[in-house]
C-alpha cells in the first residue's frame, strides 16, 4: 500500500513477521497482513497475524475497514502490546 510507503518514514511505523504496522497514537492504527480478529470491544481489539497478535487497547475504538488483510482501527488509540509469538 503506498499508505505504508509515505507512513514508514516516520516513528510510528513497525515491522515485523509477515505484517506491518503504523500506530497514530490517540487517532487510529493501521495494520497490513491480518489473518483474523480476536477479542473486539471498544477499548480492546486483538488482532492475529501469522506469526503473533497485538493488542490494541484505546477508547472508543472501531474498524474504520478491515478487507484482504489490511486493517483500520480508528478511535483513541493508546497502546499496542505483543500478545504472542516472536
Amino acid at each position: 500500500m503506498r499508505l505504508y510507503d509515505e507512513l514508514a518514514k516516520s516513528d510510528a511505523f513497525l515491522a515485523f513477521t509477515g505484517a506491518r504496522a503504523i500506530f497514530l497514537p490517540l487517532r487510529a492504527a493501521y495494520f497490513e497482513g491480518v489473518k483474523a480478529l480476536g477479542d473486539f470491544s471498544e477499548q480492546r481489539i486483538e488482532v492475529c497475524f501469522s506469526a503473533c497478535s497485538i493488542a490494541v487497547e484505546g477508547e472508543g475504538l472501531s474498524i474504520g475497514k478491515y478487507t484482504d488483510g489490511d486493517l483500520c482501527v480508528l478511535g483513541k488509540v493508546r497502546t499496542l502490546s505483543l500478545l504472542e509469538g516472536v
